[in-house]
Parts: structure tokens; sequence; C-alpha cells
């Protein structure tokens, strides 16, 4: 496995054989491109998986390059390209019929006045992409909330992601529902989904407690569409937010790579690293028949930052949907270290290593 860093926290687990340290793709995206070239033509390596959004963006943009000397199980560029910008995804839900939360399209700052008139408050701005190119580097961008149209004009003002084309939605409380999926040059291979419990920072972000649940068929249904008409290969998630006024679940992102809930999925008997490589390798693959329902996977040190946010931090300062637990059932919840079913990232007894490197990083 690769890094930045001379040690990470997958290379220190014992069931990685070898490491290799890249230039960073964020600071100096040319020298990474040169380096995973370099990597594909000394033939070292059978199968090549990006994991970051950046990583799969450069990959996927010099795939026919790579794939010289490496298998890459990832989409073509133009695919990865299309899921990655919201923008043009969710005017493509639009069109075609999948809910999406009320959105605005602003094409940068300047773009703010044609819409103020129409919005509704509480709402969330997003930039369409998650991490954009500058001549210094590649980067992050960051999802905020306003309460007012004053709030909303100072976030314009200041914010300088979002000069870039972004959206303005409507607040949508309720559950977060993702699918994991696999798919062989447009063809399903296999379908996983889960429900967010508790996510970081509280106010939603990345999942801190997950568990497993059945697959709604309309939702498959309209990742296969979408996904068959990009000729998608590899690994993606679909995010959804189900609406806690109706009950539907609403289009919120895709993630064209791997995700961060992953280990929930090959806990629970969906283990998507293994039959990404063996597709690479094989060319066909036969996925697992079921998964566990009601599995629970939870990262012990980001649920930790989920509850000390709800229990010092203002609720002001939170951005915190309505009917949020209060501080009381936080620390309640948080103390249940034990439930059937239950498991911890990246806590493990046969390979505890990577948790205390995680702690060691944590505690610094």
């Amino acid at each position: 496995m690769g890094a930045e860093n001379e040690r990470s926290l997958a290379s220190s687990s014992k069931y990685c054989a070898g490491h290799v340290t890249y230039p960073s793709p964020y600071r100096d995206h040319h020298r990474f491109c040169e380096f995973l070239l370099d990597l594909a033509r000394r033939g070292q390596i059978d199968v090549l998986i990006p994991i970051t959004d950046v990583t799969t963006h450069i990959a996927a943009l010099h795939k026919a390059e790579l794939e010289g000397g490496v298998r890459l199980p990832i989409p073509d560029f133009s695919a990865f390209d299309f899921v990655s910008d919201k923008w043009t995804l969710l005017k493509h839900a639009q069109e075609t019929g999948i809910a999406i939360p009320r959105t605005h399209f602003v094409r940068g700052a300047e773009g703010l006045g044609e819409v103020l008139g129409e919005l509704r408050y509480p709402v969330v701005v997003k930039p369409a992409r998650s991490r954009i190119l500058t001549e210094s580097g590649w980067a992050r961008t960051e999802v905020r909330y306003a309460g007012s149209e004053t709030e909303l004009i100072g976030l314009y003002r200041e914010a300088a992601d979002l000069g870039f084309p972004s959206l303005i939605q409507e607040r949508i409380n309720g559950a977060g529902v993702g699918l994991f999926l696999l798919f062989d040059r447009g063809n399903l291979v296999t379908v996983f989904s889960h429900r967010r419990l508790r996510e970081k920072p509280p106010s939603g972000g990345v999942s801190t407690l997950r568990e497993s649940i059945a697959v709604d068929a309309r939702l498959k249904s309209q990742a296969v569409e979408l996904f068959k008409a990009l000729g998608w290969h590899g690994v993606a998630m679909v995010e959804y937010k189900l609406d806690r006024r109706t009950g539907e679940p609403l289009l919120m992102e895709v993630n064209g790579r791997f995700w961060g809930s992953l280990q929930l999925a090959i806990d629970a008997g969906v283990d998507f690293p293994y039959l990404l490589y063996r597709l690479a390798m094989e060319g066909c693959v036969e996925a697992p028949a079921a998964y566990e329902i009601g599995a629970t996977n939870r990262w012990l040190l980001g649920d930790l930052d989920h509850a000390l946010a709800r229990l010092f931090k203002k609720e002001r300062d939170l951005d915190l949907p309505d009917g949020f637990p209060s501080r009381f059932r936080t620390a309640v919840e948080f103390a249940k270290f034990y439930r059937p079913g239950l498991r911890y990232e990246p806590l493990s007894l046969t390979d505890p290593v990577p948790f205390f490197h995680e702690l060691s990083d944590y505690l610094r």
C-alpha cells in the first residue's frame, strides 16, 4: 500500500506486506502522477486501487497510460468526473425523476443575488465538488449552514471555495442511508446498504456509528440505471437522506471510490476490496448471496469526537438539526460500549497495531 507518510494506518497492519511513500497528490499532483506511472512501468504490482477523490481523479485521468503496466479497476475519467460534480449529478437526477432536496444552483458568489428571493431558511451551502484544483494544489471545500439571508451573504463574501459553482439546498432532517455497489463495466455485481446512526461532526459528516440494513429495491433500481448508463467499472457509494417529514429518500451525492464505512460491509459479509481485486485479476467475480442485517460498526475515536462536541460546544456553534438528541441522551448512548453484533474499527484483537497508531495520532 502507499501513502504520503512513511507510516500510515493501513501500513501498520500485520496484513500489509509492503509500503511505498509517494509525493503528495494534494500539493504536487504532477509528481504524484509521475510516481504512479513509474510504479506501473516497473510491473511490481498486479492491481492499483486508488482510495481518495484526488488519487482516483488522477488515476482515472491517466487510466490508459497506467493500464499498460497494472490492472486498474476504476471507472473512466468522464464517468468519475460526472458523479464527482454534485451540480451535474443533481441536475441529472432532476431530469430523470430522482428525488433530491430543494436545490438552487449558484455559478459563483456573483450569482447569489439571482436566487436570494427564492430561498427558505435554514439552508445548506455546498460547493459542487469536495476538492477544487487550484494553482497551489487541491483545496478542500466545506459544507456550511445559514439561518438567514444575512448569514448566507456573509458566507459567500468570505468563503473562497464559494467563488466556484455551489448548491444551496433546503436542510433535510432525517437519517442518512447509503448504497455500496460494485459494477463490472456497467453490470451490477453486488449491492449493500447501511444507515448512519451517528456522525462527525454531529450536524452531519463522516459516520461514526452505522448499521447494515436491507437494500431498498427502488434505490437499487435508480443506482443501477445511473451506473449502467455510465458504463461504471469498480466501486461506488450513493448517499441519501430520509426526509423525516415524508419518509422519502432524497439523493445527496455519489462517491466514486471506496467509502469511510467500508469495514461495516466487510463485517456483515461483503468484502468489497477482495471482490474488486478478484474482478481485476480474473475479469469476473461471484458475489455473496446475502449479508448480515443489523450488523453495527463503531469508529470509536470518531464517536468520541461526536460526543465531546455535543457535550461541550454551544448548540448554535454545532448547527444541529431540529430534534437532535440532548446532551444527556448523547452521553448515555456513547456509554453503550456493548450490544449484540457491534464491532469496532480499527480496533481488532487479531490486528491491534492500527488502533494504537490511530490513537497515537489522535493524542498528538
